[in-house]
């Protein structure tokens, strides 16, 4: 009897604090912050390699021809020749970026070895040539991240060796200038973090070299003549190329 008494009176008060307990505010409940975005990182210096390939169009005009003592003649301006170049080139860059939340600068230096050929024919007998064996250049870029990927512009400066010949069937008539020439360039690309430290890049360039002015010297014999020409050149290129970047990996930030 005593038993039933006691269960009776267990019973009685686990009923009377659980009814207790429900009546009573519910606890706060800990909720974690939302997670901070990740910011994949781009500060630092790279060094890399590239390939690909170049294009453009030269474009020519005689402007006056000197015979030796015997004078000569100019004033005027006559087309001699429009050619296009192509060939593959290939190289390096070094560069380094700075990067503020998700805007990413930097500046960056290229170089490249290049086989950018073309021909065509000019003053009826001669054949007007063009070779570009180096470009470099140097440019600023403003990119803005997406994951892991960095979508950027590029602008500055560009230098070309160029050889620019003139040339009979036989070689009777021949004269050629090398030079390097200066441009300004634009381009854009992507660049893709493929792990903390290694990178792939795809970019396009065009470069305007302008046109600037050239002396060829002629021999005929006894004779000297130096025919003096307006020359412009242009170049688009695309290259795609890896990178080592020194530094990087995810940075964890709100912005």
């Amino acid at each position: 009897m005593k038993r039933q008494i006691i269960g009776a009176a267990a019973a009685m008060l686990l009923s009377c604090g659980l009814a207790s307990a429900a009546d009573l505010p519910a606890k706060h409940v800990y909720k974690a912050p939302p997670p901070v975005a990740a910011v994949w990182g781009w500060t630092g210096f790279y060094v890399g390699v590239h390939i690909g390939t170049g294009w453009g169009n030269v474009e020519s005009e005689l402007t006056s021809i000197g015979l030796g003592g015997l004078g000569g003649f100019g004033g005027g301006a006559f087309p001699i020749s429009s050619h296009g170049v192509s060939g593959f080139l290939g190289g390096g860059q070094v560069g380094y970026n700075w990067q503020m939340g998700w805007v990413v600068l930097g500046v960056e230096g290229e170089i490249s070895g290049a086989g950018l050929k073309g021909t065509t024919p000019c003053l009826v007998i001669l054949a007007c040539k063009t070779e570009t064996d180096w470009v470099a250049t140097l440019a600023g870029r403003l990119g803005v991240t997406i994951d892991k990927a960095l979508v950027y512009v590029k602008g500055g400066v560009a230098w070309a060796d160029s050889e620019y010949s003139v040339r009979s069937p036989g070689g009777g008539i021949s004269s050629k200038v090398d030079t390097t020439r200066f441009g300004v360039l634009l381009g854009m690309g992507v660049e893709y973090a493929l792990n903390q430290n290694w990178s792939a890049k795809i970019e396009y360039e065009y470069i305007d070299f302008g046109h600037d002015t050239f002396n060829f010297p002629f021999a005929f014999g006894p004779f000297t003549a130096t025919a003096t020409a307006n020359i412009w050149q242009n170049l688009h290129t695309v290259k795609a190329g890896v990178n080592y970047r020194f530094g990087g990996g995810a940075v964890f930030a709100n912005f």
